[in-house]
């Protein structure tokens, strides 16, 4: 049985010149044949992941490769960034980005939040 407790790979990162930093654990990321990769956010009050986009070919992507991405808020609250668009999230709420639109996230709030960041090719192939 693989099991990853938290903290087994954890980073402190200022993520694409957002207020930071934000804390990531990235769940499996050397060994998951899923076609998502997992990562747990945890945002103290004021930090922030900076605006960034993920599409292959794009100068201003941040990742070489073209990735859809789902942000679910599990504790405390935040600020999501799609486009133009800003929506104030809570535990159970979530955002879907489609791959090459600009988003970001941020901790407005007085207390720390978490988020769970599942992202992966837009053909993934998941289930349906």
């Amino acid at each position: 049985m693989l099991v990853q407790r938290r903290g087994d790979d954890h980073h402190d990162w200022s993520l694409y010149e957002g207020r930071g930093p934000v804390g990531v654990e990235w769940y499996f990321r050397e060994r998951t044949e899923l076609p998502t990769s997992v990562m747990l956010y945890h945002l103290e009050p004021g930090a922030e992941e900076g605006s960034h986009l993920h599409l292959a070919g794009d100068p201003a992507s941040c990742s070489e490769l073209s990735e859809d991405e789902l942000y679910l808020v599990v504790a405390g609250e935040v600020v999501m960034t799609v486009a133009d668009e800003e929506a104030v999230l809570r535990p159970g709420d979530a955002v879907y980005v489609p791959q090459g639109v600009a988003h970001g996230v941020r901790n407005e709030s007085d207390a720390p939040a978490e988020l769970v960041l599942l992202f992966g090719p837009p053909d993934g192939n998941l289930l349906r």
